[in-house]
């Protein structure tokens, strides 16, 4: 699987997708429009890293953003190049487990989204049901238990290689106002999916 993740059109593409997503820059300030450059003169060496199990995904710079309740979210915001690596994984592993998901189902889905949701709502209200339910877990994304994460993933998932490449980044830190913290549950959100 890490084969088809680091195959050069894959990470072309993934690669295109963050630079056309924009977003800001990592703990290491690469803007992202330097992406392609960056992975014209490192493809190889980051490529052979990845595949000898030595890349280490670099700290996630965390930014507060303000809620519409007035309190403030974490938003976490990988480097570009671990974003770009991230999306690369992306392609090759939601065709795993996209088939799996309800039809019903629209929150961060590809080619679905909240306009879709509302008219399947018009839909039902159309059709004479009367009841309508949406789920917004509180904190969902801040409690998601790695070990279980990875032992859901490791069901399709039967490369090393691939697995440690997600725990390490399910782990990597998360940079708050200068200081590195620990993370031992939970997914950093971030401003582009």
């Amino acid at each position: 699987m890490i084969e088809k993740i680091l195959a050069a059109g894959n990470l072309t593409k993934a690669c295109q997708e963050v630079v056309r997503n924009k977003g800001a820059g990592g703990v290491d300030r690469l803007p992202v429009r330097k992406l392609k450059a960056h992975l014209d003169a490192n493809r190889e060496k980051l490529c052979n890293s990845v595949r000898k199990g030595d890349f280490m995904p670099q700290p996630i710079r965390g930014k507060q953003i303000p809620k519409g309740n007035g309190k403030k979210r974490l938003l976490g915001i990988p480097t570009a190049e671990d974003r770009m690596l991230q999306q690369a994984a992306l392609r090759v592993l939601m065709p795993q487990y996209e088939p799996n998901f309800s039809c019903d189902s629209y929150g961060f889905r590809p080619n679905r989204n909240t306009h879709q949701a509302v008219a399947k709502a018009l839909g039902y209200i159309n059709a004479g049901f009367q009841d309508i339910v949406e789920l917004d877990l509180k904190s969902f994304f801040d409690e998601v238990d790695h070990a279980l994460l990875m032992q859901l993933i490791f069901r399709k998932v039967n490369c090393r290689t691939t697995l440690l490449l997600l725990k390490r980044w399910l782990r990597a830190p998360i940079e708050i106002e200068g200081k590195l913290v620990k993370r031992r549950k939970g997914v950093p959100q971030s401003l582009s999916r």
